[in-house]
């Protein structure tokens, strides 16, 4: 017991192995009273030296503490708060399965072994060779680091219930306002992420059936949460992406439903095409309203470089009033003219607050076009009509 000082209280007696390192982490309950925090605590205020420590679970071996370092431990509500979380009880090198359970009662949700094995202590207090208590840390400087890159240079792919970008090699989930103290309801939010490639040989195999891989998650894994901020990072596959569907669904229990819909092609098709206006390549808008229109032999494109939410969600309507009524299908002469409404999202996308959506016209000598966008029931909220000059 002498020779285990500070940690006399995990003291086994000669019927235990106690020189193989690990052997009694992976048998026992080490230091179930987690005495040993103390020292965890310790190592983590000379690590950093100036810092305030937002650690979780605060434990009644801060009491233990000078009062200069007691004050750079600060109280707080909410574990989603914390960058460091203590972990003691059994071993790290237990089977990822017993890890489960064991996470849900050591250790927070962010930060449980069992949802990423492979994370490794930042510091580990042992005995007799073994851990007896561990920290772990969120990584939030670097999570600060993307949101500030993310923050100054980036445009989202979406904003749904977060604003939703591509960074790095993964896909950001940021809210700039998130409610304090971060409550379970705010934070554990189950989020679908599907994933459809361009080649669908990309997918596992088992997947392959359903043409998407899915990677849902829970919000509060590999998340940081820090100066009213929410921000959770999801890698994403290395295959080329052609579609990602994510979303929340509302339940029973609370939460808001939302949902993404991020076409990967569309918006490559958006940004070259904005590029070959802004290059003359469309030469002058043939029209403009709620957004310009450009006409470039039989591409029509509408561009808004100022996109509000909700100015996409209206049906547009695209009425193509042919040279020779011969030229349109026999349903549709007595009409006058072909009917090619669509929906923003099936031809177009938004980039920032760019929105750029074209449609392929026929090929028959066109006399005019109609177009403008429409809510079922209360009729157009703009519309115009021009000559196709082509």
């Amino acid at each position: 017991m002498a020779a285990l000082h500070p940690h006399q209280q995990v003291y086994f007696n000669a019927l235990v192995d106690t020189k193989t390192p690990g052997a009694l982490a992976a048998r026992y309950d080490m230091d179930y009273w987690q005495a040993a925090q103390l020292q965890a605590l310790e190592y983590l205020l000379a690590r950093y030296p100036d810092d305030t420590l937002r650690v979780w679970p605060r434990k009644a071996s801060e009491l233990m503490l000078p009062k200069d370092d007691r004050e750079r431990i600060p109280s707080f509500d909410s574990p989603y708060a914390a960058d460091f979380y203590l972990w003691s009880g059994r071993g790290y090198q237990l089977p990822v399965a017993s890890l489960q359970e064991a996470g849900i009662h050591y250790i927070h949700p962010l930060i449980q072994p069992h949802t990423t094995p492979e994370r490794t202590p930042i510091h580990s207090v042992k005995a007799y060779g073994s851990a007896i208590a561990f920290i772990f840390d969120k990584d939030v400087a670097a999570y600060r680091a993307a949101y500030d890159d993310i923050a100054a240079n980036g445009d989202p792919l979406a904003r749904a219930g977060f604003d939703i970008y591509a960074y790095d090699g993964s896909l950001y989930y940021i809210s700039a306002d998130c409610p304090q103290p971060i409550s379970d309801r705010d934070a554990g939010l189950r989020v679908f992420l599907h994933i459809t490639p361009d080649d669908p040989a990309d997918l596992p195999a088992d997947r392959r059936e359903h043409g998407f891989e899915n990677l849902d998650f829970w919000f509060n894994e590999h998340a940081a949460f820090f100066d009213g901020k929410c921000v959770n990072r999801q890698p994403l596959p290395d295959y080329a992406i052609a579609r990602i569907r994510t979303g929340h669904k509302a339940t029973a229990s609370g939460g808001d439903g939302w949902r993404a819909d991020i076409d990967i092609a569309a918006r490559a098709a958006t940004q070259a095409t904005h590029d070959r206006i802004l290059a003359g390549d469309y030469g002058q808008p043939v029209a403009q309203s709620d957004f310009d229109m450009y006409l470039r032999g039989n591409t029509l494109a509408y561009l808004k470089e100022t996109c509000a939410e909700g100015d996409t969600d209206a049906r547009f309507f695209l009425h193509i009033i042919p040279a020779d009524l011969a030229d349109l299908p026999s349903d549709r002469r007595d009409a006058g003219f072909a009917n090619l409404d669509f929906h923003f999202t099936d031809h177009g996308a938004r980039i920032g607050d760019l929105c750029v959506v074209t449609r392929e016209l026929p090929d028959y000598p066109i006399d005019r076009i109609r177009t403008g966008q429409f809510v079922s029931g209360e009729g157009a909220i703009w519309r115009t009509e021009f000559a196709a000059e082509r």
